[in-house]
């Protein structure tokens, strides 16, 4: 292991020389100053995930950014899920991937919730990437790519301008290649590192050669631990803002843990509980600095 890391770093520098080293420009995207509360699935801990309810109750109560998931339909429509299958969230069986989006829109969302989740009655459906732009214009988007190809990676792009919202969204994906045809077709939008890329980053630092890092990712969304590695620790975090990319955690759900990752000073954290997040005293903190416009949303 300890041979691949350092034949890793070896490449990585080789092929770094090539180009003079650069920081990451800043983004409009991050014009609002940090830390952000992000909430993971639409805050999935307080309301059904992934559903308009969720994002606009997230909205409402002040967080900084909505994520979600997305994933294809049968006939193309990018819609908001996050597991392949709809059994877990809905009152239907069957992958989202074999099914048009008018079966799925016959499909009630947060159907299955327990005792925390009574919206049985709610009549909620799986919204499309489409309805989310419409009724969220103005929030900030954190979208994940779900096992996109890259085609499909160039109809979000294609969607995203025409709603023109290039500037209020960033995009995630687990998948090389769907970001790789993303940032090809929409390098003007905002994409946080895949995990190949965030590893290099991690190998990097951790032999001293983080300044080397070559990525259009402006940000690094990971866990604080991989396994048995210390991913986000004061290191990590000065290495990242070196090279002026943004370090966002998930998923964090104790307030205890908030604390400390905020203490530490990350720039975000994604949370199913939204709620205890912003009652942290760096939110108010970060209120009272922020212009208007930064604020819309921001609703406590």
């Amino acid at each position: 292991m300890l041979r691949f890391l350092a034949l890793l770093a070896v490449l990585y520098l080789y092929f770094a020389t090539l180009h003079p080293h650069q920081r990451i420009s800043h983004h409009v995207f991050f014009n609002a100053p940090g830390p952000w509360a992000i909430a993971h699935r639409g805050g999935r801990g307080l309301w059904p995930e992934n559903t308009l309810y969720a994002f606009e109750h997230a909205r409402d109560l002040g967080v900084d950014v909505l994520e979600m998931d997305l994933r294809m339909t049968a006939d193309d429509h990018i819609v908001v899920m996050h597991d392949r299958a709809v059994d877990a969230t809905t009152d239907g069986r069957g992958l989202v991937s074999e099914m048009t989006l008018d079966e799925l829109k016959e499909l009630y969302a947060g159907a299955r919730g327990d005792g925390d989740f009574p919206f049985r009655e709610r009549g909620l459906r799986v919204p499309t990437l489409r309805e989310v732009l419409t009724a969220l214009s103005s929030s900030r988007l954190n979208l994940e790519m779900k096992a996109f190809t890259p085609k499909e990676a160039s109809s979000l792009c294609r969607l995203l301008q025409e709603f023109d919202a290039e500037a209020r969204v960033l995009v995630a994906s687990f998948g090389q290649e769907s970001m790789l045809a993303f940032r090809e077709e929409c390098p003007s939008v905002a994409t946080s590192a895949t995990f190949r890329e965030a590893f290099v980053f991690v190998v990097l630092h951790r032999v001293g050669l983080g300044s080397l890092y070559r990525s259009p990712a402006v940000t690094f969304q990971v866990s604080e631990y991989f396994r048995d590695l210390h991913v986000v620790e004061p290191g990590f975090l000065e290495s990242a803002k070196d090279a002026n990319i943004q370090v966002q955690v998930w998923t964090i759900n104790e307030p205890s843990d908030m604390k400390r990752l905020l203490d530490m000073g990350v720039h975000g954290i994604l949370t199913d509980y939204p709620d205890r997040l912003l009652r942290h005293p760096a939110f108010a903190k970060a209120s009272a600095g922020k212009p208007a416009d930064a604020l819309a949303g921001r609703r406590r």
